[in-house]
């Protein structure tokens, strides 16, 4: 007897989206889980990643507060893979509207460009207005830091 069984398919590399394109359509990232672009911050009070402005500027700063959640935080696939292409495209426009903070102390580590694998979960009421949603993840290791140099 033959078992019917469906082919399984790689879904192939992610293309990351920009702070500015998931705000741009909130609603619809609502849930999903999926790899974001901008700048990673880190602060006393909290972490983030955000850009400075967006093509169609919001109420809200262009922000996604980060939750860490080592148990509930969206695991990558196994396979993950960044769509290079698509990467190195939203990367390069993206620092043209934005830059990392300069620091007369502390540390250059306070922000730098990354990657952040996680889901999406639009804040209500007061929260919104420090930033208008989260971005959920399950911990360091699907923080990607990326560079400008060669």
């Amino acid at each position: 007897m033959l078992l019917a069984i469906p082919p399984t398919y790689a879904a192939g590399p992610i293309a990351p989206v920009t702070v500015c394109e998931v705000l741009a359509r909130l609603p619809s990232y609502e849930g999903k889980d999926l790899a974001v672009i901008g700048r990673y911050s880190f602060r006393k009070d909290g972490r983030w990643v955000g850009e400075q402005s967006c093509d169609t500027p919001g109420a809200a700063p262009p922000v996604l507060w980060l939750v860490e959640d080592a148990g509930a935080g969206p695991k990558p696939p196994d396979d993950f893979e960044l769509d290079a292409a698509a990467l190195n495209r939203k990367f390069a426009d993206m620092i043209k509207r934005t830059a990392l903070g300069k620091f007369r102390f502390g540390t250059a580590d306070y922000d730098r460009w990354a990657v952040v694998y996680g889901r999406i979960a639009a804040r209500k009421g007061n929260d919104a207005a420090k930033a208008p949603a989260d971005l959920m993840f399950r911990g360091s290791g699907v923080v990607i830091f990326l560079t400008t140099e060669h």
